[in-house]
Parts: C-alpha cells; sequence; structure tokens
C-alpha cells in the first residue's frame, strides 16, 4: 500500500476495525503483471510480498516462509536505452525466479531474476540475492553471500 493509502486507512479506519483493515491489506502478496505467471505451492506464506512478473515466471514452493516486505522482481527495464524508450521497454522473459521447497526469506529480501533460491535455504534479513542460492545454505549482505551450510535431515 502506498504512503497515501496508509495515511487515508489510518485517519479513515481508527480502533478495531481500523486494525483489522491495516492486516488484511498487509498480509497479502501484490502482484504486478500478469498473474500466470506467478505459482505458489500449498503451505507457502508469503505475506505482504511484492511479486513482479513482469519479465519472467516467479515459482514459490512447498513451505516457504517470508518475513514482511518481500520482493521478488523479475521485471528490469533495458538499461542501454535512454529516455521513454528506457521507460517503455521491458523484457517479456528470461528472468525467472525459483524459490525452493522449505525456503526461508527473512523480512526486506529482495531476489533479483535470475535465480533460484535453492530447497530450504535461510536468507537473512534486507539481502538482496543476485545469484542461485544452494540447498540447506544460509545467506545474507549486499548481495548475499552465504554464510554457512544447514545440516541436511
Amino acid at each position: 500500500m502506498s504512503r497515501l493509502g496508509d495515511a487515508l486507512v489510518w485517519r479513515l479506519a481508527p480502533g478495531f476495525l481500523g486494525d483489522l483493515a491495516r492486516h488484511a491489506v498487509r498480509r497479502y502478496p501484490y502482484v504486478w503483471g500478469d498473474r500466470a505467471r506467478l505459482s505458489i505451492a500449498p503451505g507457502a506464506q508469503v505475506n505482504d510480498a511484492m511479486l513482479n512478473c513482469s519479465s519472467g515466471t516467479i515459482v514459490i514452493g512447498r513451505d516457504v516462509v517470508f518475513g514482511h516486505g518481500v520482493s521478488l522482481l523479475t521485471g528490469t527495464h533495458e538499461y542501454h536505452r535512454f529516455g521513454a524508450a528506457r521507460k517503455l521497454t521491458v523484457p517479456e522473459s528470461g528472468r525467472d525466479i525459483v524459490i525452493g521447497d522449505g525456503a526461508w526469506l527473512a523480512s526486506n529480501v529482495t531476489v533479483l531474476g535470475p535465480c533460484r533460491v535453492g530447497e530450504h535455504a535461510v536468507v537473512a534479513a534486507g539481502a538482496v540475492v543476485v545469484h542461485d542460492v544452494p540447498p540447506y545454505t544460509v545467506v545474507a549482505g549486499i548481495p548475499a553471500h552465504p554464510l554457512y551450510e544447514l545440516d541436511k535431515p
């Protein structure tokens, strides 16, 4: 929700009903682009994620957990163009994102496609993922880099 939208909800809906409205609005993801390019498996908890499917597909596996404010961004612009052409030229494919089963993306993580976050990987809060994350690996930082591997069950 925009800052203006936030301000309006706070002013127009105080008290319990306002709290309920704010919770409902922020609990569901915002999808930018063709929803047919998005697949969310059963058991995935995506909260208030921003899912941009403009330039590829997004596949979210079973039992994935997102913190608040996660962004999965396939969309990009043709940076070698200028002016209106840069703004209007968006590739239609090639920037797919796959989040493997059981992965955990903590709050405010940004994933830039194309990339894959492996099964049961953990991405620390605020990290920016620009490369593939191996399964059972904890990553952090900007750009995200491996910290250590988790023991497999």
